[in-house]
């Protein structure tokens, strides 16, 4: 069942260590929330303290419709980071994404890395992760199966990221044929599937497709937060091919056009990421009709400015930040605020 890269485990340490930084962000583009604004209800009539911003996702309660976006595993600082965002995420009640699973698929040893999640943080929705080229190579593989059990995920996330994969000097970029595995691993997996982009957004193409193949829940993961084009210069060698890559920094589609579209396909369950960072971008992309909300960087720079309770502290932010919204905006639970179109409008 491995994949062999020997270089994988180094990759996932360069990644960690430009998008913690500051240099890995978008520039001209932007999330394009700032596009929104709320329309203000100065006649709520209801209490602040009743109001609700619970949902469930999962099967699992949540505090706020908030998922820690998969961004570790496999690597060192990556079990410390999985163990310190599951106890943040399991005192806070929101969901973990873990890391792709690639270093686990070449080094079964690593497995460790990851199921420290559940072990901190049994009450939570603990989301896996694996690149869509590498699913072809393990979706027969009963082993591969297991290793989803063994970490007790709830879910199986499967990631999009061509360009990415194009610009990076250990790329695959065979994409061939990916739409019927992902239709495949639907039929026989229990676990719920979320298909996602890395950062440069699903258009609403893309999206059709993947609901008709039998996709319940998407992460648009749009444009406006990290530009992976600018992660993968950092780290190519060869000048032609960093050029290369600059002509990419700003590609992709901002996180409110992609969310705005994806709204549009019927009966489809929605994950915004894609720069979210202050607590008005998560606000705004639920009341534009996201069912979830996520980030990965956001989290990333805080966890490594104040650790744990940095990031405790963040959550609290956002979930106040959505209550005092759902408050001004006259709606008492999240059902009765998203998608709600008497409660945002665009500039």
């Amino acid at each position: 069942m491995t994949i062999k890269d020997p270089n994988i485990e180094n990759r996932k340490k360069d990644h960690l260590r430009i998008v913690g930084g500051e240099a890995a962000g978008y520039r001209e583009v932007t999330n394009g929330f700032e596009q929104y604004r709320f329309i203000h209800n100065a006649l709520p009539e209801q209490n602040l303290a009743q109001v609700d911003t619970s949902v469930t996702f999962m099967g699992k309660r949540l505090s706020v419709p908030l998922m820690i976006v998969p961004m570790s595993g496999g690597e060192a600082e990556g079990e410390q980071l999985n163990r310190d965002l599951a106890l943040a995420a399991q005192e806070e009640h929101i969901a973990l994404g873990l890391g792709s699973l690639r270093p686990a698929l070449e080094n079964p040893a690593c497995l460790a890395t990851y199921a420290i999640a559940r072990q901190l943080a049994p009450d939570v929705p603990i989301i896996a992760n694996l690149g869509a080229s590498q699913l072809k190579a393990v979706i027969r593989k009963e082993s591969f199966f297991q290793m989803l059990s063994d970490i007790g995920a709830d879910a199986l996330s499967i990631h999009l990221n061509p360009l990415q994969e194009a610009l990076q000097p250990e790329g695959e970029t065979d994409f061939r044929n990916i739409s019927e595995t992902i239709e495949i691993l639907k039929e026989i997996t229990p676990l719920p599937v979320i298909v996602k982009e890395v950062g440069f957004g699903l258009s609403f193409d893309v999206i059709h497709r993947l609901k008709k193949i039998g996709v319940e829940w998407i992460d648009i993961a749009g444009a406006g937060g990290t530009s992976w084009a600018r992660v993968e210069e950092n780290r190519i060698d060869d000048p032609i091919e960093k050029e290369l890559a600059r002509q990419f920094f700003e590609w992709g589609i901002p996180t409110a056009k992609a969310l705005s579209d994806a709204v549009k396909v019927k009966n489809c369950r929605i994950i915004a990421s894609g720069g979210l960072e202050k607590g008005l971008d998560f606000t705004k992309a639920i009341a534009l009709g996201a069912s979830m909300t996520g980030a990965a960087a956001a989290f990333l720079r805080i966890y490594r400015r104040g650790g744990v309770e940095a990031v405790r502290q963040y959550i609290s932010l956002i979930r106040s930040t959505l209550r005092i919204a759902m408050f001004a905006t006259g709606c008492r639970n999240v059902s009765g605020f998203r998608g709600n179109p008497a409660v945002i409008e665009k500039i």
